[in-house]
């Protein structure tokens, strides 16, 4: 058995690569533009606005060119996942399913959010194209649009359209349908774990024109509500006795020597371990920077205090 290419001899599948080659080179041609702005900005900042101006606008600078590095990032593990290995493993091991879910859902789509790929790609289209998706996409539906995308990015809606994708694609009913359908696995399911991440995602991470909607406390308990229900499914589908998803259940000795229990406990503690990782990350990011904040506004709070006093 050959891994390492799938039926038709290509390591990823051409339409993921087009579609990926076509982002970037969108990306980076609207990169490109906005990075150049921001190098104006900062040699009029240096000029003009003294120390703070510079430091500002150099911070702005090195801070697209850190989003460049993400997105490239998260180009590089959304075809990791797509690679025949992984794919063709997947249909036989729950264990490496789960690599590939958490591969979309905690790895590509903070990286994708970090990476801010909307203005970039906006800009990276070209000029004729702009105006015309501004003609034909009238001004009331994309107010319905941003109406809506506003909705869908509540931080309650977004955490539990995260619960609702992750647990609803783990019901065995959906699952087995994902496991014997290419289209539902390929299109929908993984589709379904990159918006729903996205969304829960942008709460947690800047990612221009979008900003979370919370303070720090608030970002704290998404991150813990979300390592939380990652643990619980992780739990229910680790010490569950019977293999839970039929397309596994028939394998008796699966690679590696495992059997189908096994390799749904194998699963279970990738979940586990590596799925929470990312999320305690971001908290132990957050918990940082909210000290720092509060750090900083200690000393104007003294002084506000000596000179009410």
């Amino acid at each position: 058995m050959n891994i390492w290419v799938d039926a038709n001899g290509w390591p990823v599948p051409p339409l993921v690569l087009l579609v990926c080659a076509l982002v970037e080179v969108l990306y980076f041609r609207g990169w490109r533009l906005l990075f150049k702005l921001e190098q104006r900005r900062a040699a009029r900042a240096s000029n003009h606005s003294g120390l703070n101006g510079s430091h500002t606008a150099q911070f702005r600078l090195d801070s697209w060119l850190w989003r460049a590095g993400y997105f490239l990032g998260a180009i590089f593990t959304f075809l990791l996942a797509s690679s025949a290995p992984i794919d063709i493993l997947s249909s036989r091991l729950f264990w490496m399913h789960m690599i590939q879910h958490l591969l979309i859902m905690v790895v590509m789509a903070p990286l994708l959010v970090a990476g801010a790929p909307f203005i970039p790609i906006w800009l990276g289209l070209p000029r004729g194209v702009r105006k015309f998706i501004k003609v034909v996409v009238r001004l009331n539906i994309r107010r319905g649009l941003f109406r809506a995308g506003g909705w869908l990015r509540q931080p309650a809606i977004s955490c539990a359209l995260l619960v609702a994708g992750f647990w609803g694609w783990h019901w065995p009913p959906l699952y087995d349908l994902a496991l014997t359908n290419v289209t539902v696995h390929d299109w929908l399911e993984h589709s379904t774990f990159l918006v729903v991440s996205f969304l829960f995602w942008t709460q947690l991470i800047p990612s221009p024109p979008l900003r979370p909607r919370l303070g720090y406390m608030g970002r704290l308990g998404c991150v813990g509500f979300a390592m939380a229900q990652n643990v619980v499914l992780a739990a229910l589908i680790g010490f569950s006795q019977v293999p839970l998803y039929a397309p596994y259940a028939h394998v008796v000795t699966g690679l590696g020597g495992f059997s189908a229990v096994q390799d749904q406990q194998l699963g279970a503690g990738i979940m586990w371990t590596f799925g929470d990782l990312p999320f305690g990350i971001a908290f132990a990011t957050l918990v940082h920077r909210w000290l720092s904040s509060v750090m900083d506004d200690a000393p104007e709070l003294s002084v506000g205090k000596k000179q009410s006093a």
